[in-house]
């Protein structure tokens, strides 16, 4: 029986053969399964993210405000 060998095999790929079953791969198949779950949540972060600015800027502006009060009165 002569066995020759292709590109996959020599490089590793997995690939098994003609004849033979290709083996899963769960590290692939859990990486695009992360990778889609990211591509849906990705428009929810965003929106979360826009409808939190206006919040987390008035608290900004709030301590600002704050901080340069008391150290005017401090100088005072």
């Amino acid at each position: 029986m002569r066995v020759t060998a292709n590109v996959a095999t020599l490089r590793g790929y997995g690939y098994a053969g003609y004849a033979g079953v290709r083996p899963v791969n769960l590290a692939g198949a859990a990486r695009f399964a992360k990778n889609v779950a990211l591509f849906v949540a990705a428009p929810f972060i965003g929106l979360a993210y826009a409808a939190a600015f206006p919040f987390v800027a008035a608290a900004m502006l709030a301590w600002y405000g704050v901080r340069a009060a008391r150290k005017r009165a401090a100088r005072a």
